[in-house]
């Protein structure tokens, strides 16, 4: 009895030891990030994979963003400013999912994955409260100027008097110039975020 006891303490040890245990690829302050959360971050097309990107590549840049999304995330969370935004996390599932291929398609690839939906409203929440706050609180921030708007079209007349093109009025392109200028400056507010926020933060990266 004895023995058989022994044996049976060890087998249960064995058993602990084939347990997998979930690797750490980086950590945002005290926030870990699991190699599932760049798996489920590929699965829902998070980024788009550039045409000759490797898979080493795309993997790294998938960690790149996850990160940033953390970083974004748990700003607003620290500040305060997180429960202040309309946030429509439904809504940001739903573009996820769909961006994935759709449920079904996704729920194949989910299959044996060990992520579930919880995991994908974690990261639906992540994406709508920096959507939600480059919309609700930086887009409010940025003017276009006419003078702005006349130098981009004298730019694209330039640009199109090289090909060998007539540039096209300036009442007919106006619009699309003040949303091309506007979307640039937005672009520059959440950069400019996403420094400050990555320099107040402890980050620390475990693999390419």
């Amino acid at each position: 009895m004895f023995i058989l006891l022994i044996f049976g303490h060890l087998s249960a040890a064995q058993n602990l030891v084939r347990e997998p245990v979930e690797e750490v690829v980086a950590v945002v302050d005290r926030t870990p990030l699991l190699l599932s959360d760049i798996n489920l971050a590929e699965h829902l097309v998070l980024i788009e994979r550039p045409f000759s990107a490797s898979d080493i590549d795309y993997r790294s840049a998938l960690l790149d963003a996850r990160i940033q999304l953390e970083v974004q995330f748990r700003d607003l969370e620290s500040s305060g400013v997180l429960y202040r935004l309309e946030l429509d996390v439904a809504e940001a599932r739903r573009s996820l999912v769909a961006t994935a291929g759709g449920t079904e398609t996704l729920s194949r690839r989910l299959e044996g994955t060990g992520l579930s939906d919880a995991d994908i409203d974690e990261l639906a929440l992540r994406v709508c409260a920096a959507n939600a706050f480059a919309e609700q609180r930086l887009r409010p921030r940025i003017s276009v100027s006419l003078q702005e708007i006349e130098t981009a079209y004298r730019r694209l007349a330039v640009e199109l008097e090289s090909q060998g093109e007539d540039a096209p009025p300036l009442t007919s392109v106006h619009d699309q110039l003040h949303r091309l200028i506007a979307e640039r400056k937005l672009n520059d507010e959440i950069e400019r975020w996403v420094t400050r926020a990555r320099d107040e933060r402890e980050i620390t990266r475990f693999v390419r």
